[in-house]
């Protein structure tokens, strides 16, 4: 049985054939230009087409038998469509936090806050689409009174390929707008923005399919009425395709911003606002913690240089020569915070520095500044729950040797992989198979996993003195 993984993330569609014995067959990936996103909006219409276009060169590409497509995406989008269900707003994405001024006063609001965190599994933060809406109310009357409906970015794409309305409770989950514990829509909350529960699409449980559509179907090469899955997060289907749907495997995934992820048979909200926790399936939550920035902070550094020294493999020998013990700090929250301490208006940069450092110091201390902030989480999200007995990481750490084990001594442990490029992507073509019995559970899915980095080197006693200098840095120059 082979179906196709078709993920529409912030900065590409991506498309994957996929055999449950066979693994990843083929991968293409359609990269937005700079007309479609400028990372915090995205055009949805070039979007749809750059996710038919990756969707048709694979199934272009193969004269198998297809049974079935998985859709995923990022998380936290929004879209604004009018009474047609026309979007008459680009999609606005995590990274957007323009709401943060707007969003401020809720946030000093000790007792709404931690209501709010308490019913939602996750702080009032300019990230979420519920205090994008808002703001919007605030900013921008006229567009909203033309609103008819909400939808988002992997809902958009759904609606396209099969004509049918309809969200995943995971992408609900991390609205703003859904009730962690009822798993439905939360009422006080609609209220608050004047909004109705028919201006969403209807709920649906992993794994809910639709059929494709004619027009499509004939477009695309593919038979009328085959199975789409209902749309997941790229969160959520990193921890399907690395086999994470059951207790005791977190995922790290590295890419533009980075995350870690555990299941929970139940909600896990501390009274102290830190980690999140969103909904996977079947009643099994996922508990997390996510960074508002990890390679965007190293592209942001590359970017500011002259052209000829934009050049990771150079970065990555000499960052290997720095003295860890004179070696600057760096606050990796240059685009916000998201967790432990979500401060959307955190500002992050380099502290220590001295005259003798050079561009590789800098280098060296992002690296070391991303991997601080995920550690910190990690140790938040500990407290929680036990610790995880695997920990498989993936995302564009994984080009780097010299990231790989810088990680490994701070979180004094082997890390693993699943040595895919894309884990989230599998985990969209899982839920494919099961939503055509390809799997009788999506928690049966059991890759190969293989050690990632080398064992924790001597350094480990260093990072973890310069992880307590990061923490009082960290509080010293907090917001609040």
């Amino acid at each position: 049985m082979n179906v196709v993984g078709l993920e529409i993330s912030t900065s590409a569609a991506k498309a994957i054939l996929f055999s449950p014995t066979e693994g990843v067959i083929d991968e293409v990936s359609f990269r937005y230009s700079q007309e479609v996103t400028d990372t915090l909006c995205i055009d949805p219409e070039r979007v749809w087409t750059a996710a038919l276009g990756a969707l048709k060169k694979v199934v272009h590409r193969t004269d198998r038998e297809i049974s079935a497509i998985g859709l995923g995406s990022a998380w936290h989008s929004l879209l604004l469509l009018d009474a047609n269900r026309t979007p008459i707003s680009p999609i606005y994405t995590w990274a957007d936090v323009s709401a943060g001024p707007t969003v401020d006063p809720f946030k000093t609001d000790l007792n709404f806050s931690r209501e709010y965190y308490q019913k939602t599994g996750h702080m009032v933060h300019a990230m979420y689409p519920y205090w994008k809406y808002y703001h919007l109310q605030k900013t921008a009357p006229g567009l909203i009174r033309k609103v008819r409906y909400i939808s988002s970015q992997v809902e958009y794409v759904f609606e396209g390929l099969t004509g049918e309305a309809g969200v995943s409770k995971c992408i609900a989950s991390a609205s703003g707008f859904f009730n962690i514990h009822t798993l439905d829509w939360d009422q006080d909350l609609l209220a608050m923005v004047n909004l109705e529960p028919n201006q969403f699409s209807p709920l649906r449980e992993a794994p809910y399919w639709a059929g494709l559509k004619d027009q499509i179907a004939k477009e695309v090469g593919l038979p009328v009425d085959l199975p789409v899955t209902v749309g997941f997060s790229d969160g959520a289907m990193n921890q399907v395709g690395i086999g994470g749907a059951r207790a005791g495997i977190m995922s790290f995934s590295v890419g533009t911003s980075a995350a870690i992820r555990m299941v929970s048979s139940e909600p896990k909200i501390p009274d102290t606002p830190s980690t999140w926790c969103y909904y996977l399936y079947n009643q099994m939550r996922l508990i997390g913690a996510s960074t508002q920035g990890a390679c965007s902070c190293l592209d942001w550094f590359l970017n500011n240089l002259p052209t000829e020294l934009r050049s990771y493999d150079r970065f990555e020998a000499e960052a290997a020569t720095v003295d860890i013990t004179q070696a600057p700090f760096f606050l990796p929250f240059l685009f916000g915070e998201r967790c432990p301490g979500w401060e959307d208006r955190r500002l992050g940069g380099f502290l220590e520095l001295r005259p003798n450092h050079r561009l590789a110091d800098l280098y060296f201390a992002i690296l070391e500044g991303i991997l601080f902030n995920v550690y910190h989480c990690y140790q938040l999200l500990t407290l929680l729950a036990s610790e995880p007995k695997q920990i498989v990481i993936s995302g564009g750490i994984m080009n780097s040797p010299f990231w790989l084990q810088m990680a490994a001594d701070i979180f004094d442990r082997e890390l693993l992989t699943t040595g895919v490029t894309n884990d989230s992507t599998v985990g969209a073509a899982i839920i494919g198979l099961a939503a055509v019995g390809g799997l009788k559970q999506i928690a049966d899915f059991t890759p190969e996993l293989r050690r990632a980095t080398p064992p924790p080197s001597k350094n480990r006693s260093l990072y973890q003195e310069r992880f307590q200098r990061y923490l009082e840095l960290y509080r010293l120059t907090t917001t609040v």
